[in-house]
């Protein structure tokens, strides 16, 4: 009997990439489609509909679009994914969970790969996914739907909800690395100034120390901005 797969993705004014997500979505194969967005005023919506998305309204704040997604979702494998990812080979989810891999997650690839930093940064980047298990949000994250209620499910925080969320999960069961890419947007670490991509990892893992050290998620989301 089929495994049903429910895809869900948070969006907020992405009509620039949700159709590339969407379209690269046939090498994954999902039952259904779920796209939470959080009061886009461009065409983000319009586009979801057009290639078959099911459209939900949610309270801005991918943490509560991702919770809303997932409880609004029927499938017994969920993919959490950014809109401005998207796939480029086909990806047998269902036969990994058959293997055993319960909770995973994809090797990360720029779409731009402009100066060497950026792509150091990327390899650092997967090196520290498989190591502590600690993938965040862009490499998206695929779960068994009873694993993921048993992880308490996302909290509905502005910010650092991929973090929050695989750090409970990694005590039950740590995710796994797929041997499959994701091409993930460069468009916040491009810049002219000289080292730019990892001026923006170094401010990035600053918020979360000051996250692991109990500052609030809401003050942190503000000063991400």
């Amino acid at each position: 009997m089929r495994l049903t797969l429910s895809v869900i993705i948070p969006t907020y004014n992405e009509e620039k990439r949700l159709g590339r997500l969407l379209k690269s979505l046939a090498y994954v194969d999902p039952d259904e489609v779920k796209v939470v967005d959080g009061g886009s005023n461009d065409e983000t919506c319009k586009i979801a509909i057009k290639q078959g998305a099911r459209v939900i309204n949610a309270e801005k704040g991918r943490g509560s679009q991702l919770k809303k997604g997932a409880l609004a979702s029927c499938g017994e494998l969920l993919l959490f994914l950014h809109a401005d990812t998207y796939f480029t080979e086909k990806i047998d989810l269902r036969g990994l969970y058959l293997s055993g891999i319960r909770a995973g997650f994809f090797e990360l690839v720029f779409d731009v790969k402009r100066g060497l930093s950026l792509s150091i940064l990327e390899r650092l980047i997967n090196l520290r996914a498989r190591i502590f298990s600690l993938p965040y949000g862009d490499q998206g994250l695929f779960i068994e739907r009873k694993l993921y209620f048993e992880a308490d499910e996302f909290s509905a925080i502005p910010f650092l909800e991929d973090l929050d969320f695989v750090l409970r999960l990694r005590k039950l069961c740590p995710p796994k690395n797929f041997p499959h890419k994701i091409v993930v947007s460069s468009r916040k670490h491009l810049s002219k100034i000289p080292l730019f991509p990892f001026i923006v990892s170094l401010r990035n893992n600053l918020l979360i120390f000051l996250y692991l050290l109990g500052v609030s998620p809401n003050l942190l989301s503000k000063i991400y901005k």
